[in-house]
């Protein structure tokens, strides 16, 4: 998922959909799911989580997925099991299962009466031997992999978990660790502004939820940029490749005007901000808070939530 939100989505953009879940058969299958953080293919402002989901009778791995730039989320979970529900990876049929086996991690709480109206009972519990064994074994199967996706590749060789490869206590001891407090990285500040900018522009476009939306794609919104703030725009970010659109914010600007720009052309501003061409590492922050700033307006203008704090 893009977005970095710790409250859990449902609905529109969300894997997790109960009506469709309703759907599938309930059986007597018990899964065990979590996640575990990879060391080896993480970086500074990169951070990768693996997340598994076992079934616990057999230990088919049926759901593997990589959660990038921050500790996993509520709806990290949610997507995971509804993926091993929906596309199991071993030969299993879709199904929703008896029990799922969770580890007793608080960001997991707002899912777990979502699953009880599934018919899925949850047990919290501080061991899950099953994707223990199943972490485990991918660290001993990628251990000489030098990139993600070759990792993956030589994981779904195999899809069944052995009993084959120890798992010593101090492992056991990691995989039940607490997870970190999100750290706000100029990256993961970057991607939820960028993620922010998606949702407003999609919320000006009629939807089941909100047939009639308060504003359009080509709503104008004005707003008053500073010169620094205009010539970042103008000649740092990739809005600089358009000469059409740079000519119009100055003709704006000489006017001594607000800078008045349709939902969709601030949705680009907003972007471009979010990556510069150019620039050290002080530049890219002080273009991420000429967004935050544009991004505060919009949302005060619109009347919709800001984005998350980005401080």
């Amino acid at each position: 998922m893009l977005a970095s939100d710790e409250h859990l989505k449902l609905g529109k953009g969300s894997p997790f959909v109960k009506k469709n879940l309703r759907l599938l058969p309930v059986t007597d299958a018990e899964f065990e799911a979590d996640f575990f953080f990879e060391r080896r293919f993480s970086e500074e402002d990169w951070e990768v989580w693996i997340g598994i989901v076992t079934e616990r009778e057999l230990g088919a791995v049926l759901a593997l997925t990589d959660v990038q730039f921050r500790p996993p989320t509520v709806n990290d979970l949610a997507a995971l099991l509804a993926h091993a529900m929906f596309r199991p990876l071993a030969e299993w049929d879709r199904q929703r299962p008896g029990t799922v086996h969770l580890r007793h991690r608080p960001q997991w709480q707002e899912l777990l009466p979502h699953l009880q109206q599934l018919g899925i009972r949850v047990v919290l519990a501080d061991e899950l031997p099953r994707f223990d064994l199943a972490a485990a074994e991918w660290m001993h199967k990628t251990r000489k992999a030098t990139k993600l996706d070759e990792a993956h590749i030589e994981w779904t060789l195999s899809r069944r978990v052995s009993t084959g490869v120890p798992v010593s206590e101090e492992f056991r001891a990691m995989l039940r660790k607490p997870f970190p407090p999100r750290r706000r990285s100029t990256f993961r500040r970057s991607m939820d502004l960028m993620a922010w900018s998606h949702e407003m522009c999609d919320g000006a476009y009629p939807s089941r939820t909100v047939p009639a939306p308060q504003y359009t794609p080509e709503t104008i919104l004005p707003i008053r940029l500073e010169p620094d703030e205009l010539e970042t725009i103008l000649t740092k970010t990739r809005l600089a490749e358009s000469m059409e659109f740079c000519s119009r914010l100055e003709a704006m600007a000489a006017k001594g005007k607000t800078i008045d720009l349709s939902v969709n052309e601030w949705g680009a501003v907003l972007l471009a901000l979010t990556g510069l061409k150019v620039g050290d590492a002080s530049e890219r922050k002080e273009s991420l808070e000429i967004g935050v700033n544009i991004a505060n307006h919009l949302a005060s203008t619109l009347g919709i939530d800001p984005p998350a704090d980005n401080g």
